[in-house]
Order: structure tokens, then sequence, then C-alpha cells
């Protein structure tokens, strides 16, 4: 009985998880209607701190984009899970972390200071690899987050340029969480900005992904011409930190 009533509880959580997957699907969908651009979007479901099982209810809905914060977590979670998928680090990285990420990620999200453009271009060097990455701007310019300051734009974009096992695909910005949505907007509208600018650096077709917007604030930043949301407590619900 005991062991029935666990595998109810699961059951309920999975049917939870696929509900509030496609409410978010539709409010993604309404959002691009609403934005000028009409841009396709592209949801990464953030599981950080989720455990496998929910992982693979998202991914058994069509999702093939999932998002980790830290290489420790994306390390387990890397070797346990046997479905296909693209791995996002989006989470601040770590220049002692940077050889595990670049063995494991499609995407680093968080090319946030040319330091690590550099750690990156390394270790992927040392693997023959060429590692996809999005430079990530403070736009907001909040001491407590990392980021590219805008004012270091150019020189961010030529050091990039320069290096050969790191392939600038997009840019990355967060904005502060207000009480009040709308004061996200100016970020957004600024992050597309520097995102045109940044497509006329790079040849024709590179630069292509626009990640802005989390749970709270992703219908805004679609509105602003976001083509990639990260979202992970609005489907998954809230964290439980081990």
């Amino acid at each position: 009985m005991l062991n029935n009533k666990i595998i109810d509880n699961e059951a309920l959580l999975m049917s939870e998880i696929t509900t509030r997957l496609e409410a978010i699907q539709k409010r993604i969908a309404l959002a691009r209607e609403r934005s000028p651009y009409h841009q396709d979007v592209t949801l990464v479901a953030v599981t950080k701190s989720h455990p496998i099982s929910e992982m693979k209810e998202v991914i058994a809905q069509g999702i093939t984009q999932i998002g980790e914060n830290r290489v420790q977590e994306m390390e387990e979670k890397f070797e346990l899970l046997t479905e296909k998928v693209t791995w996002n680090l989006q989470g601040h990285l770590q220049r002692n972390k940077v050889k595990k990420a670049v063995a494991m990620a499609d995407l680093i999200q968080s090319g946030d200071s040319i330091d690590i453009l550099k750690e990156i271009d390394k270790r992927a060097g040392q693997i023959d690899k060429v590692q996809d990455i999005l430079l990530e701007f403070n736009i907001s310019g909040e001491e407590t987050k990392t980021g590219i300051s805008p004012h270091d734009f150019e020189e961010a974009v030529e050091v990039a340029k320069t290096l050969p096992h790191i392939k600038v695909v997009g840019l990355m910005c967060m904005a502060p969480e207000f009480g009040d949505l709308e004061q996200t907007r100016p970020v957004f509208k600024e992050g597309r900005q520097l995102f045109e600018k940044l497509k006329q650096r790079f040849p024709e077709g590179q630069v292509s992904i626009l990640s802005m917007g989390m749970s709270h604030d992703f219908e805004i930043a679609i509105e602003e011409g976001a083509t990639m949301v990260r979202v992970g407590t609005s489907i998954f619900g809230e964290r439980v930190y081990r």
C-alpha cells in the first residue's frame, strides 16, 4: 500500500509538471504574437535542484533544451540521463570548473568576462572542440550579478574574435527582480539593441540567440525580442535544495 501511494504521488507530480509546461508554452505563444518581431522562441527547461525523473517528464513532452547552473550538478545528471538533449550551462562559471564544463555543455550561456572566454578557449582547444557560447552582459549594472559591462562591448567582441576555440552565437542577460515587471522592459530593450549590434560583428547567421527572461519575466523578454527563455520554477515548482 505504501509503494502504491508513492507511485500515485509521483504520477500526480508528473501530471502537474506537464500541466505547468503546457501553460508556459501557451504563454510563450501569446507573447510571440504581441512581440513586433514574431520571432521563434526556444524554451530551456532549467532543472537546477530537480531530479532526473522530472527532467525525463519534460523531455517526454518534447523539450530538448536543458539548463543547469552548476557544473557539479550537470556532471551528475550528464552521467545518468540517457535521453539526447542539448545541455545549457547558464550559471556563473568558475575558472577551475571550465574544463569539466567544456566537456559536457553544448552551449555555455555565461561567457561573463574576458578572462573566462580565454579559459573556455584554452580548455576547448585541449579537446579539439569549438565551444558555442553566449556573451553575458550585466546591463542593469547590479553589483550582485556577473556579466560584461555594455561599456566593454567592443573589447569583449574583439577578444572573442581572436579565440579560435569559441564561437559566439548570441547574447544573454538578466533583469533585476523588480516588483513591477514593467521595470524590466528597458533592460530587455537594451539587450535586444546589443544583440543586433553583436550580429553585425560576426559572420551572417552566426549570432542567432538572444537569451533573456526567466519564470517571472519571460513574457516581457519575448515581447522585447528574446529568442530563448530560461524557465525552471514555473515548470517544476519551487526548488528543493540538497
